[in-house]
């Protein structure tokens, strides 16, 4: 556990450089190796709004942006963020507003409504869009994304996480990615800033998911998928220079909100390279399942990603406090009171993790801890308790 910190009470001041950390080095492909991707769709077209400020000219882009791409009857799937961007669509053949409501077995009914249009558009946030994916699948239409906020990278992941029941526990299944997506600047500059400083935490992440997938490689569990591979480190790399400095909403504006875009997007077509999200997901997101499972989601996914992260930097080996520093400075949960854990709870988190997601060999499952462990690990990250 090189690295980890018995104090996290204070955290350090401010470093003048950056945080950095490494992405793992991959072994050369053999000579004259041709390497496909195993992708089954084509990446989405992305549009991003000329409109920076003002959200009713994003609003009528949106519609003629729609019909230039041939859509005349959309299914829409709209959230209460999303009702501004649709004001100017026409043509509408249904309109789903997912709420509480909105279970796996919601969303397949909606399918059958959707089945006269020529797409499913869904305006929203995260659920917004995982609904809409579950809709296209029974529909068999095309899906068009229009996220309203930037909170975690399944914008254009073929991935959807939704509830089996009313108020169950989310699970990840393989859906149906968009064809097509636009982002609004307007709407995503005026965003709760929480969910822009959770779409950077799922990115914090991606580094230590390829140290995990190479951890699967060594041990001859897992093959890499290195086009798949770039494309993960290419999306951390992107929203690298946003961890220097503090985020508060004086550094939201529309250069940011398409800055991080662009990274989440990118993170998504990793995902797509592989069909699932190993590229983007390891022993991290498995601790945020575990506190999901055990004590119902207390942050947003990214947000949880991002604090489980220092988990894995510790059994790696890595620079525990520089990166509990750019949480400190994004605005991140860093202790696990910060989510409303106690010391207790976290060992508990560790030891239900790697049973979320059993076939997805991370450091974890190398790690191998047993109650003695864990809580000797949480002492080290967060104190005594």
């Amino acid at each position: 556990m090189h690295g980890a910190s018995g104090t996290a009470e204070q955290p350090a001041a401010p470093s003048a450089s950056p945080f950095l950390i490494d992405i793992p080095v991959l072994p050369a492909e053999p000579p004259g190796t041709l390497y496909v991707v195993a992708r089954t769709t084509p990446p989405p077209q992305i549009t991003i709004s000329a409109s920076t400020y003002d959200e009713d000219d994003a609003a009528e882009e949106l519609a003629v942006w729609l019909r230039a791409n041939g859509v005349e009857r959309p299914f829409l799937v709209v959230s209460g963020h999303g009702q501004g961007l649709r004001r100017h669509i026409s043509g509408a053949t249904g309109i789903a507003v997912p709420g509480r409501h909105a279970t796996r077995g919601w969303a397949r009914l909606c399918s059958g409504a959707a089945r006269g249009a020529d797409a499913v558009v869904a305006i929203g946030g995260g659920r917004c869009l995982d609904v809409a994916k579950l809709v296209t699948v029974g529909a068999g239409i095309p899906f068009i994304a229009v996220p309203t906020q930037l909170s975690h990278d399944g914008i254009c992941s073929p991935v959807s996480v939704l509830p089996e029941a009313v108020g169950g526990l989310t699970d990840s299944f393989e859906a149906v990615a968009p064809c097509l997506a636009f982002f609004s600047r307007p709407t995503l500059v005026k965003a709760p800033i929480a969910s822009l400083r959770a779409g950077i935490g799922d990115l914090l992440s991606n580094p230590l998911a390829l140290y995990d997938w190479k951890l699967a490689s060594v041990a001859g569990v897992e093959q890499i998928n290195h086009a798949a591979w770039h494309l993960s480190a290419e999306s951390f790399l992107l929203i690298e220079p946003l961890l220097v400095e503090p985020l508060g909403p004086e550094r939201v504006d529309p250069a940011l909100v398409g800055l991080l875009a662009q990274a989440l997007v990118t993170s998504g077509f990793a995902m797509m390279a592989v069909g699932t999200s190993r590229p983007v997901s390891g022993a991290e997101h498995k601790i945020s399942h575990a506190i999901d499972f055990l004590f119902g989601g207390r942050a947003h996914h990214g947000a949880q990603v991002a604090f489980a992260s220092l988990v894995s930097l510790a059994l790696h080996g890595l620079d525990v406090e520089g990166f509990r520093q750019c949480l400190v400075n994004l605005g991140l949960p860093h202790h696990p009171r910060q989510l409303g854990l106690s010391h207790h709870d976290m060992v508990a988190a560790l030891l239900r993790a790697p049973s979320t997601r059993p076939g997805r060999f991370t450091i974890l499952e190398s790690a191998a801890l047993d109650e003695a462990k864990a809580t000797v690990l949480v002492e080290a990250l967060w104190g005594q308790s």
